[in-house]
């Protein structure tokens, strides 16, 4: 028992190591640096030919067209749940004034990540499960399968962004005021 113990401690100093290494948090949402990233992340599947009829997917996941809908019409849509592998990792960020956010979809169908006022509804009506129309949306910016983007100079404070296909895809960007050096009396 003692032997396992020690590995599993090890293993635990091994991740506690790695974690304060890279300067983020466990779940990945604080971040001091200058390269902090959300990644835009769904898992449709390439081979159901249904997700041909609306707009395709690059990507060999395992949600079904038939599944995305089922969780549409789940008592969590109430909530804006939508389909829990359509969504930002991390969904919440803290980066320090002055850091770049960097965002990469590494799904397989377009996203935005549209920076809004307020969480709201995108430009396809049947996904929004009665929220109000998000106005940034009318000029938003896709992001195609693989493709990246990159925000600089965030005004401290909380920045909202969402998907304005998927608007369950939400990331909260908080940018804090860098510390500023203090003046020691001698």
């Amino acid at each position: 028992m003692s032997g396992f113990r020690a590995a599993a401690t090890a293993l635990l100093v091994v991740g506690l190591v790695a974690v304060f290494a890279t300067g983020t948090s466990a779940a990945g949402s604080d971040h001091d640096g200058d390269d902090a990233r959300i990644l835009i992340r769904d898992d449709c599947d390439r081979n159901d030919p249904l997700w041909n009829e609306v707009g395709g997917c690059t990507k060999k996941g395992n949600v079904t067209v038939a599944e995305f809908d089922e969780e549409l019409d789940s008592p969590l849509a109430d909530a804006v749940v939508g389909h829990q592998a359509w969504r930002n990792d991390p969904s919440y960020l803290v980066v320090r004034e002055g850091a770049d956010v960097r965002f990469k979809n590494v799904g397989g169908r377009q996203h935005t990540f549209t920076e809004v006022a307020e969480f709201g509804g995108g430009v396809v009506p049947p996904l929004n499960e009665g929220l109000d129309f998000s106005p940034e949306c009318a000029g938003l910016v896709e992001v195609p399968p693989g493709g990246k983007t990159k925000l600089s100079g965030l005004a401290v404070g909380n920045h909202r962004f969402i998907c304005c296909f998927h608007p369950w895809m939400r990331a909260l960007v908080k940018v804090e005021e860098k510390k500023r050096g203090r003046k020691h009396d001698d």
